[in-house]
């Protein structure tokens, strides 16, 4: 376990080495070569967007529809994961308050 422990610190100490020249070299001034305006990617094809840029998604047709298919999957997913549950606690108790 020590060895294994020693090479995640290396890689922790080699990845912090290489971020911190990738900052170094960005500049904050929009009139130089190197400036990045800030910006957040698309969620599906990890495109730069504008930051206001609401669903997070370049708009492209595909990235749309993935998009929408993702999201009514995730609203299907959390409403199984309370209605289920709350089902299950309803027949404990409707079975508990029966035998009483």
């Amino acid at each position: 376990m020590g060895r294994m422990e020693e090479r995640l610190k290396k890689a922790i100490a080699d990845t912090a080495k290489t971020t911190k020249k990738v900052v170094k070299q960005i500049s904050d001034n929009p009139k130089s070569a190197k400036y990045i305006p800030p910006h957040r990617h698309c969620v599906v094809c990890y495109a730069p967007i504008p930051l206001d840029a609401d669903p997070a998604h370049c708009g492209e047709q595909s990235c749309s529809e993935t998009h929408a298919k993702r999201d009514k999957s995730r609203k299907r997913l959390n409403l199984m994961l309370y209605l289920f549950p709350g089902i299950a606690i309803m027949l404990f108790l409707s079975q508990i308050l029966g035998l009483l």
